[in-house]
């Protein structure tokens, strides 16, 4: 974690074990709020989802249509508990500019708020913030703001 958010931003995972499935959840806190939470909900609620496109559009391969209703999942910062742990795996195993670059918005979330990300590539990084969903523009304008880029 980078100097200027240390302290702001916290991550956790719980299990809950007496439930019925022992799911549980991911979160990313800010100055104590919940800004990203990874519910088991949503895992239910994608597939769900993915069901019914399949009645509705049966010509498609599941698989597809996963991809499909994940990917929309995941540009409004909606995410399954185990998607948090398979960001973490990929951000640690691979290279910080790897990271900044990765196809997984959660990892990238992880990379820009890494201590490794300096001044001259947050001001490289900046101009294409516009681009990216807006729940991941929060934790770049955070680590701009933490900064003074």
């Amino acid at each position: 974690m980078c100097d200027s958010l240390k302290g702001r931003v916290r991550y956790f995972t719980t299990r809950y074990r007496k439930s019925h499935d022992g799911r549980g959840r991911a979160c990313v806190l800010v100055d104590d709020q919940e800004i990203i939470n990874m519910p088991f909900i949503v895992e239910y609620n994608l597939y769900t989802e993915v069901r019914k496109r399949k009645e509705s559009e049966s010509d498609k391969h599941y698989a597809e249509l996963y991809k499909e209703v994940s990917n929309e999942y995941y540009n409004q910062g909606l995410y399954q508990p185990g998607d948090f742990g398979f960001a973490l795996d990929e951000f640690l195993s691979n290279s910080i500019s790897e990271s900044l670059e990765s196809d997984d918005w959660i990892v990238r979330m992880l990379a820009i708020m890494d201590r490794r990300v300096g001044k001259r590539t947050l001001e490289k990084i900046k101009p294409s913030i516009g681009n990216l969903p807006e729940w991941l523009q929060y934790f770049y304008n955070l680590r701009l703001q933490g900064e003074n880029v």
